[in-house]
């Protein structure tokens, strides 16, 4: 037998284990989980600066001008996402499914092709944009022109930033690929806009806008240079093979997915500007600004375990797909569940630092968490899709949800405002999570939600049970 006393010490040494064979072993899986570990831990900062970020900001311009802010970021989003005619996002998929087949020629040939389209096609489509908002500026109103205006001309290094963070995560470059984009971007816009207030220039949109710029601008260089120099380093010289027509069809679903994406989530805001101001707006955004840390775990999951699911399907190994499948809804639910109730506790706290009115944000703010918690219980589902060749469904969800999703907003906006936005986002966000995880099942036989990965639990906790009860026998 062994000494009671000595079981806490066989434990933590145990878990010294677990951890070492985690951070050293070069395996696929440990590499994967190492690079959800980072992505979470980037995001985690990311948060952290992001909010920091927002509230400086909402402290810096108010609520009228930082609801302005918060408008035209959200369009920047939405039409950063399809401006990149899906290459943006692509590359997961199509890198990792070449590595797998061994086609090097077309290796070469995808990774030049995404990158030019990921930088023309935006440059084209902001000066699409820019005419479209001079020429429509009598319809907008002015407050809102010049921010949009700038933000035509970030869109072009925000778009080219996702193809070099989707390269990076294909080759588990998680630092050079999401350091970047959610740190140095966040801290670079921060600095510049405190900087510009300094200096004397305006608290307003379009100066946020401007510094945005700089800050984009700042950060692609910096990621550029990472990305592509491993790259160089990293795929051999040699012939490349295009298949355009091929890669524009399956990439233009994420194009469709990303848009419909960010709309969805972003509905709220786009409906609000027509019914409340942009200090209602203002307040709104915070809310969502902060619920937005539960999110950034299905994310870091994803970005460990995304070009997995598309090795494992195309090399047909069922197995190895429903195991990795569990393993990732099992810890997305733990750990989205925990932040959730962390969020929940703090939320007031965090919404008064925005400044004096924001708390009023705090129902927001809880309906919001809900759906949250909703989207975790339906696990990988959309990832799972969109590695497996059914991206193509997960677009088509999103134009149908992004439909619903804008009635029910207008439904619920006009009788109860931001609290009615909250109600409107949080049910569309769980039928769509219902949808894709029900989508999932009938396509690959998979169970995506919580039930299904309670059975890897289940047999987890039988496996060390068995370990503990033979130990006295050896």
């Amino acid at each position: 037998m062994i000494p009671d006393q000595e079981m806490p010490a066989g434990r933590v040494r145990g878990f010294l284990a677990l951890a070492r064979n985690v951070l050293a072993n070069s395996d696929e899986r440990a590499r994967a989980r190492r690079a959800s570990l980072i992505a979470l831990t980037l995001r985690v900062g990311n948060a952290v600066l992001a909010y920091g970020t927002q509230v400086v900001l909402a402290r810096l311009m108010g609520q009228f001008e930082y609801g302005i802010f918060a408008f035209t970021w959200v369009w920047l989003l939405v039409f950063g996402a399809i401006s990149t005619l899906g290459f943006g996002d692509s590359p997961v998929r199509y890198v990792a499914a070449l590595r797998e087949t061994g086609e090097e020629d077309q290796l070469r040939g995808f990774l030049r092709f995404a990158g030019i389209v990921s930088f023309a096609a935006p440059v084209v489509f902001a000066v699409l944009f820019a005419l479209g908002v001079y020429f429509a500026g009598s319809w907008i109103e002015n407050a809102y022109v010049y921010p949009l205006l700038l933000m035509a001309v970030a869109m072009p290094f925000g778009c080219f930033q996702a193809y070099l963070e989707d390269v990076g995560r294909a080759y588990f470059w998680t630092i050079p690929a999401l350091f970047p984009v959610y740190i140095l971007r966040h801290a670079l816009i921060l600095v510049y806009m405190v900087a510009a207030v300094a200096l004397g220039f305006e608290a307003s949109a379009v100066t946020a806008f401007a510094c945005t710029i700089l800050a984009m601008a700042t950060a692609t260089v910096w990621q550029s240079y990472q990305i592509l120099g491993r790259l160089r380093k990293t795929v051999p010289a040699g012939p490349r093979a295009y298949r355009p027509k091929e890669w524009f069809i399956g990439s233009a679903p994420f194009a469709v997915l990303q848009g419909m994406f960010h709309l969805f989530a972003y509905m709220a805001v786009i409906v609000l500007s027509f019914f409340v101001s942009p200090a209602q707006i203002g307040i709104y955004f915070a809310a969502t600004r902060i619920v937005q840390v539960v999110a950034f775990i299905p994310y870091a999951a994803s970005v460990g375990s995304a070009h997995l699911f598309s090795a494992s399907h195309a090399a047909g190994d069922q197995a190895r797909l429903t195991t990795l499948t569990r393993e990732v809804s099992l810890v997305t639910f733990v750990a989205s569940t925990g932040v959730t109730i962390l969020v929940v506790t703090t939320g007031m706290w965090l919404l008064q630092l925005f400044g004096d009115g924001f708390e009023t944000g705090y129902n927001v703010l809880l309906i919001l968490s809900v759906g949250m918690v909703a989207r975790a219980i339906f696990g990988p589902a959309e990832d799972i899709l969109n590695m497996t060749g059914f991206s193509h469904l997960s677009a088509t969800t999103y134009v149908v949800m992004v439909v619903i999703n804008g009635v029910l907003n207008v439904a619920l906006i006009i009788p109860f405002g931001i609290t009615g936005a909250a109600i409107a986002t949080t049910l569309a966000l769980t039928i769509r999570s219902v949808w894709l995880a029900w989508a999932v099942r009938q396509r690959l036989g998979l169970d995506t939600s919580i039930v299904g990965a309670w059975a890897l639990l289940a047999e987890t906790v039988g496996r060390w049970r068995k370990g503990k009860a033979a130990k006295p026998a050896q």
